[in-house]
Parts: C-alpha cells; sequence; structure tokens
C-alpha cells in the first residue's frame, strides 16, 4: 500500500465532516496507489512464494530487494518486515537510518541500522520459521522518509517504536508481500534456525590442529594426491569434516574466451579451506546455495551454472546461465563479485593439468560429501540420457552417490542431496579497504567486450585487459609491500566510465598507517603567532593535531601498539582565532571493526578522546573538548553488533557489514564547511575508561571526553574547531 504525506495533508484541510475525511482519505490512499514508490525482490515477485533461502529451513538469510520512485526530497529509508498472526503481530526485520543513494538491498546484507525483530529479540534478520505448517503472508515495507530516525540511547527499537519515530517524516511507502509454506517435516526440524536470545554459536577451530584418519578422508587427501595438487592444496580432518584448504587460484590459464566480462579479476584468496562432510547422508529436501556449493581438486570453489543466486532447479533459465552469457573462460570458470575465481561448469582445463585423467578420477567434492566425476561413468561407460537426477548426480556402488559434470544444462552439480550445514560453508573474504567505492558496482557492459586477454608479468603483477567499442581498459594489480594479503590496483574499466583509478585493496586487515588523506604543510610543532599555547591530549587509541593545515602533533604511540592508550604534550605559538583540526581513531584490525580477532576476547573496542588548550604565559586554559566540535565518522564498524560473536567475522559479509569513506580533501582548510556535520558526543569517564598517561595531565573540569555516538562502532573521526581569542 502506498501512502502520500502531502495527499494526507490536503485532504485533511478539505474536510468537514469525520465521515468526509474518511471518504477523502480513502480517495488519498488510492490516488497514493498510482505513485512510481515501488518495492520489488529479483528472487521473489508480490504475491509470490518466498524461496526457502530466505527462511530458517534454508540459509537463514534476508532476501534482496529494491525500490525506486521515492520523492525527491527523501534523505533516508527504513524497513519493516512483518507478519499478522492470530496473536498479534510479528516483525522480523527492522532497519533505519538507511541513506538516501541506497536504492536496494543484497542478500544478506544489512544496512543503516538494525533495531530488533519478535522471534528472539535480538538486532538481526529473523527467518520466517513458523510453529507449524502452512502458508503464511509476509509484508517488507520500505519508507521514504524526510529525516534520519533519532531514538535515545535506552530506547529499545522495536517495530512499534520505529513506526512511532518514523509517523511525521513519512513521504511516502512501498510494499511487497510474499508468501511461505512449511511442511510438518520442515516445521519440526530447523537445522539453521537462528540461535535463542544470549546462545552464541560455539567457534569450532578443530580443524587447524586436527588430523583424524577415517576411510572417507583418506579417499578425499588421495583424490587431491593423485591429482598432482597436494602441493598447493592441503587436506586435513577433524571427526565431521575435511578441510580442502588452498588460494583458490588455479595454476592453469584463466579468464581467456570471456565477452560478458564483470570486469573482476581473479585474486588469490589464502587460507580458504572447504568442508567436506566425512559421514555424508541422504537429505528430506534438496538444498540450493546462493554460492559455492564444492570445491574442486585442486582447491578452486564450485558454483552452479548460475550467474544470479538461487536456481529453480526444475526449470533451466538460459538468461542467468554463465556459460550461455559469454561469461566464462575456456576452462569453465571466472572470477565472480569478490575477485575470487570459481567454476561452473566442467574445470576442463584442470583436468588437463591432472595426472590421473581417467574416468574414475575424482575432480572434486561437494560440501555435502559426496565426489564429483566428469562426464562419464567411473567405469568408462557412457552416461545414459535421464540417468542423471535434478542435481546431476545419480547413485554410486562405492560414495553411495556421486556428481557428474555433463555437456549439457545443468553441467556441474546444481544442487546438494545430503545433508549440510549451510552456516559452515565457507565463502571468498572480500578485498577490503574500497573507500572510493571504484570496485564496488562493476558490472557487465552490454553486448560484451573484446579482445580480453590475463597475463602475469616478471615483477609479479597481473593483468586483464580488452576493449569495447573501440576503446581499451584494463585492471592491473601487484603484490603490495605492507599489509598481509594486499594488492595495489591499477585500473580503467567500463563500470566506472574509463577513469584511471587506483588502490590498495586486501584480502587481510589494511595496512593500519591508511588513515584520512591529508597534508602535512608543517611538521614543526613551534607553529608561528604570538601567543604561547600548550595542547594536551588523551586518546583511545591514537590522534593527530592540526593548527590549520599544519600537523601540530601526532600521537606517539602507533595504533598498533598493545593498550596504546597516551596522553600527549605539545607547546606551540598562534594567532587567534585558531582553528583546530583532529583525527581521532580506535584501533581496529579490519573493515570488521573488531580487534582480537580470533582470540577468545574478540570485541568491537572503544574509543575516547581528550584535550585542553592552555596559554602558558597566564596559566589559564582557554579551550576544552566538549560537543561544541563538529565531528565527521569515516569509519563505522561493524553497523550490526552481533558481528562480535561471529566465530569468523568477514568485513563485508552477515553482520559484519561496515561503513567507510575518506575525508573531504579540503577539510583542513578555513573555509571548508561543516555546517553538516554533527557535534561531537560528551561521554563520561566510566563509559571510557580512560588509562596509561591520563592521570599524568591536570584536566581542567570542563573538559570532556568526546567520541560520536556510539563508542563501540565509530573508529575513526574526523573533528574542527575554531578557537576564539578570551576575552
Amino acid at each position: 500500500m502506498m501512502k502520500n504525506t502531502y495527499a494526507f495533508l490536503l485532504s485533511a484541510l478539505c474536510c468537514v465532516t469525520l465521515s468526509a475525511c474518511n471518504e477523502q482519505n480513502s480517495q488519498s490512499l488510492q490516488q497514493s496507489n498510482l505513485n512510481d514508490f515501488t518495492l520489488t525482490s529479483s528472487k521473489v515477485s508480490g504475491g509470490g512464494n518466498l524461496p526457502i533461502t530466505y527462511t530458517c529451513d534454508g540459509q537463514s538469510i534476508s532476501p534482496p530487494l529494491n525500490w525506486s520512485g521515492a520523492p525527491d526530497t527523501t534523505k533516508y529509508y527504513a524497513l519493516i518486515m512483518d507478519h499478522k498472526a492470530p496473536e498479534g503481530m510479528h516483525w522480523y526485520w527492522t532497519m533505519y537510518n538507511i541513506t538516501a543513494d541506497k536504492t536496494q538491498i543484497k542478500a544478506g546484507e544489512t544496512l543503516g541500522e538494525v533495531g530488533s525483530n519478535s522471534v528472539n529479540d535480538l538486532n538481526q534478520y529473523a527467518p520466517p520459521c513458523s510453529k507449524g505448517p502452512g502458508e503464511k503472508s509476509y509484508t517488507y515495507t520500505v519508507y521514504a522518509l524526510s529525516a534520519p530516525v533519532t531514538f535515545n540511547s535506552d530506547t529499545k527499537v522495536d517495530r512499534s517504536a520505529l513506526l512511532a519515530a518514523v509517523k511525521d517524516i513519512t513521504l511516502d511507502t512501498a510494499s511487497m508481500t510474499v508468501k511461505y509454506s512449511r511442511s510438518a517435516n520442515s516445521a519440526e526440524h530447523k537445522p539453521n534456525a537462528r540461535p535463542k536470545p544470549n546462545e552464541q554459536p560455539k567457534p569450532d577451530k578443530s580443524y587447524l590442529t586436527a588430523n583424524v584418519k577415517s576411510p572417507r578422508c583418506d579417499a578425499i587427501t588421495q583424490s587431491v594426491s593423485n591429482a598432482g595438487f597436494d602441493k598447493s592444496v592441503s587436506v586435513t580432518c577433524d571427526e565431521q569434516y575435511a578441510y580442502i584448504a588452498s588460494s583458490t587460484y588455479p595454476d592453469h590459464e584463466v579468464m581467456t574466451g570471456i565477452t560478458g566480462t564483470n570486469e573482476q579479476i581473479p585474486v588469490p584468496a589464502k587460507d580458504y579451506a572447504a568442508p567436506i562432510k566425512l559421514n555424508p547422508k541422504k537429505a528430506k529436501a534438496i538444498t540450493t546455495i546462493d554460492a559455492a556449493v564444492g570445491v574442486a581438486v585442486n582447491g578452486v570453489p564450485i558454483y552452479d551454472y548460475s550467474s544470479q543466486g538461487e536456481l529453480d532447479v526444475n526449470s533451466y533459465d538460459e538468461k542467468h546461465d554463465t556459460l550461455a552469457l559469454g561469461q566464462l573462460d575456456i576452462c569453465g570458470g571466472h572470477a565472480g563479485r569478490g575477485d575470487d575465481y570459481h567454476y561452473h561448469v566442467s574445470p576442463t582445463c584442470m583436468i588437463d593439468t591432472m595426472k590421473n585423467q581417467s574416468s574414475d578420477a575424482i575432480i572434486g567434492w561437494a560440501y555435502d560429501g559426496y565426489p564429483l566425476y566428469g562426464s562419464k561413468n567411473p567405469d568408462g561407460s557412457a552416461i545414459a540420457k535421464g540417468d542423471l537426477d535434478v542435481c546431476n548426480g545419480q547413485a554410486d556402488d562405492t560414495f553411495g552417490y556421486r556428481y557428474q559434470t555433463s555437456a549439457t544444462p545443468p553441467y556441474i552439480i546444481q544442487c546438494l542431496v545430503g545433508e549440510v550445514d549451510t552456516a559452515k560453508l565457507p565463502r571468498v573474504s572480500p578485498l577490503n579497504g574500497d573507500t572510493q567505492g571504484i570496485r564496488a558496482d562493476l558490472r557487465p557492459p552490454q553486448g560484451g567486450v573484446k579482445n580480453l586477454t590475463h597475463t602475469i608479468s616478471e615483477n609479479g603483477s597481473r593483468t586483464m585487459s580488452y576493449s569495447y567499442k573501440g576503446e581499451n581498459y584494463f585492471t592491473t594489480y601487484s603484490p603490495a609491500s605492507e599489509g598481509k594479503d594486499c594488492y595495489n590496483f591499477k585500473q580503467k574499466t567500463i563500470s566506472n566510465g574509463g577513469k584511471v583509478q587506483t588502490g590498495t585493496f586486501c584480502r587481510g586487515p589494511q595496512p593500519n598507517h591508511l588513515t584520512p588523506t591529508v597534508t602535512k604543510q608543517n611538521t614543526n610543532p613551534a607553529i608561528t603567532g604570538k601567543h604561547n599555547l600548550k595542547l594536551e591530549a588523551w586518546a583511545d587509541n591514537w590522534f593527530t593535531a592540526y593548527i590549520g593545515e599544519q600537523l601540530l602533533v601526532e600521537d606517539s604511540v602507533p595504533i598498533t601498539t598493545e593498550r596504546s592508550f597516551n596522553a600527549q604534550s605539545i607547546t606551540f605559538s598562534a594567532n587567534y582565532p585558531i582553528e583546530l583540526n583532529l583525527i581521532i581513531k580506535d584501533f581496529k584490525q579490519n573493515d570488521t571493526g573488531l580487534e582480537y580477532i580470533g582470540a577468545k576476547n574478540q570485541q568491537m573496542g572503544d574509543g575516547g578522546f581528550i584535550m585542553q588548550l592552555t596559554d602558558t604565559n597566564t596559566n589559564k586554559v582557554v579551550a576544552v573538548s566538549n560537543k561544541s566540535f563538529k565531528c565527521e565518522i569515516l569509519h563505522k564498524a561493524p553497523l550490526n553488533k552481533l558481528c562480535e560473536s561471529e566465530t569468523n567475522p568477514v568485513a563485508g559479509e552477515g553482520a559484519c557489514t561496515f561503513m567507510s569513506k575518506e575525508a573531504p580533501t579540503n577539510w583542513l582548510q578555513s573555509n571548508f564547511d561543516d555546517t553538516n556535520w554533527a557535534n561531537a558526543v560528551e561521554h563520561n569517564f566510566a563509559d571510557v575508561g580512560p588509562k596509561d598517561g591520563y592521570d599524568d595531565i591536570n584536566w581542567d573540569e570542563n573538559a570532556k571526553f568526546i567520541w560520536g555516538e556510539d563508542l563501540e562502532t565509530d573508529n575513526t573521526l574526523i573533528c574542527k574547531v575554531t578557537i576564539e581569542q578570551p576575552l
């Protein structure tokens, strides 16, 4: 249902009696249904059936949504997913303060801020998971808002609280209702249901050290060794899984022959570990996955044939066939959205490099524990038409079941017949550090490209070049000298309008020296001026201070130092008015915003900054940190605090989404307009918990701890204040 605030206002002015108002409002609602604001999904149409992936019987992830036609004055969006049950309203998803530049939510993605759901009372998406079978209806509603949603710090943001907060700032709404029917079996068995409140999943890192022997573990290990890939691929087993570990980068030609390029280039993903079940069992229902379904014996992930998420396994879709679209190289693979190489059809080039190329050679393993063979039966006989089931497999005397490749769709593993815990399935860590978004929206150009080649030079750099409408384009990357698994990129892409762009992106943490770009015009602390001053500051964890565009002081303790809390003092001279500019940062290992990742004390960490400025001639404090400072948050993570408890937090995935942007290039200049920046938020001593060095300074009682609104998730800020000469 659409709603238009202006239509309601007009109707209210025109009403004379209550009945007339009701009649006019009804007409306004009907008229608003003609508005352009619409909500759709690439995976389900309004009134259609919600794919099982987005329920507790599937992967328990949120579905992709798209909206368009919002009013021009829209500043933010909010979203609610709810269901009207006999006992009252249930809600599964509440998000708000989604910025106006967003017009879609990807599957499993979190935007803005997240409120609670009524299933487990946590701030996260709760998948539909009704107690009994039967068809249920679920409604998604997007609210176009004229202003951000604000709550008091102690407000519990549930459906009713969010509806009350957006009531007076809603410009229009767009809704879509979908259906989902649970069978009696699925209603009783919920392998992927969300944890109960306060119940955290237990980390399982046993595969890092365990090496349990079993016949299936031996078979998986031998399949890698027999193929000749045991030098680049390792297999380690625990009681439940064999982990096939690799960099996902194949030792054969890549990308040659692609015409429908998405402008991604293969980049190694070190320490990728694919879990293969050691005791496979047939499941009651097949599983489809909008990600890898298995792994080849050379460590490269295997996907189904589709380029667009969930499959209807009973209906071949040529529009999403990666092979038919020209998106695959001559080896059956390509680079995905994370610049990760994977196969969508038979890995022909890998097979050509295998030591054992006979029909009985295993070429891969599905996550459910069953092997993948080539296009013939292991005994060399041809596979008769109709022998393969919907998942492209058949019964096997040795393993109970096996998958096969085929020359016709679906080409390779289409779905999984065995039981599989989708929560344990791996994903390649995306390249992080793309603060400028130069690789964030790459997409296949219409009509395809020509002459795409991929080359590796002697210095280790890799280049993918191609032509489009007579113009040449390229992407080149080489290992960076700093940072783990980091690469320096240079590119000219069709998606970005042919601009030559550069950036440093990492599979691992970004190098910690990559701070907001500023020009250090003067590193001399004795800045010229007639007033003698002393700046004293304490930071958790790190800061730099500028007087105008001139560097005054940089925290002497690197942010990467253990317990890098530090007090700093500097004397200088300056003239009033004094333009004080700050960069303040809390330590984070990567874009998840977390620290101690993988350890028992994995956490978000918190920040805090306090300073005072003293006239050394009069010994009077002339300025202190307080809410008058104007601050802009450059890095905020995680956007969903559930990331803190994830056993394998990956930046940009699941709850571990983040916001990151560059500082404005001219923010140090005196004419920079900071009116749209928020005022700093003052925090108390107990919340910040100042440590080492704080007590070394005799603080003025008016000096306040400042930061963004959230000490835990606001990681990097820039702040400005102008200090006038005291009377």
